[in-house]
């Protein structure tokens, strides 16, 4: 798995939740992960960055609309 599908992944298993710089370190993502959420901007998802309270790293999230946070929408079955 690449760094930009960990960062992808973290955020997407906590979709429009905020998620801290250093889960995504954590998780694996590497201090560079926010080349990787550049990446993914670029790729056009749209995330979010605020500045953790009292703390120099920044949270994250991913903004999926009629997702609420930390539900993922499961893909539709052909009957």
């Amino acid at each position: 798995m690449t760094k930009r599908e960990i960062v992808y992944t973290v955020l997407r298993e906590r979709a429009n939740e905020w998620v801290s710089g250093l889960m995504l370190v954590e998780a694996g993502a590497g201090w560079r992960y926010s080349a990787r959420i550049h990446e993914l901007r670029q790729a056009g998802h749209v995330i979010e960055r605020r500045r953790s309270l009292g703390s120099a790293v920044w949270d994250y999230r991913l903004v999926i609309e009629d997702v609420a946070p930390g539900q993922i929408p499961l893909p539709l079955v052909a009957a």
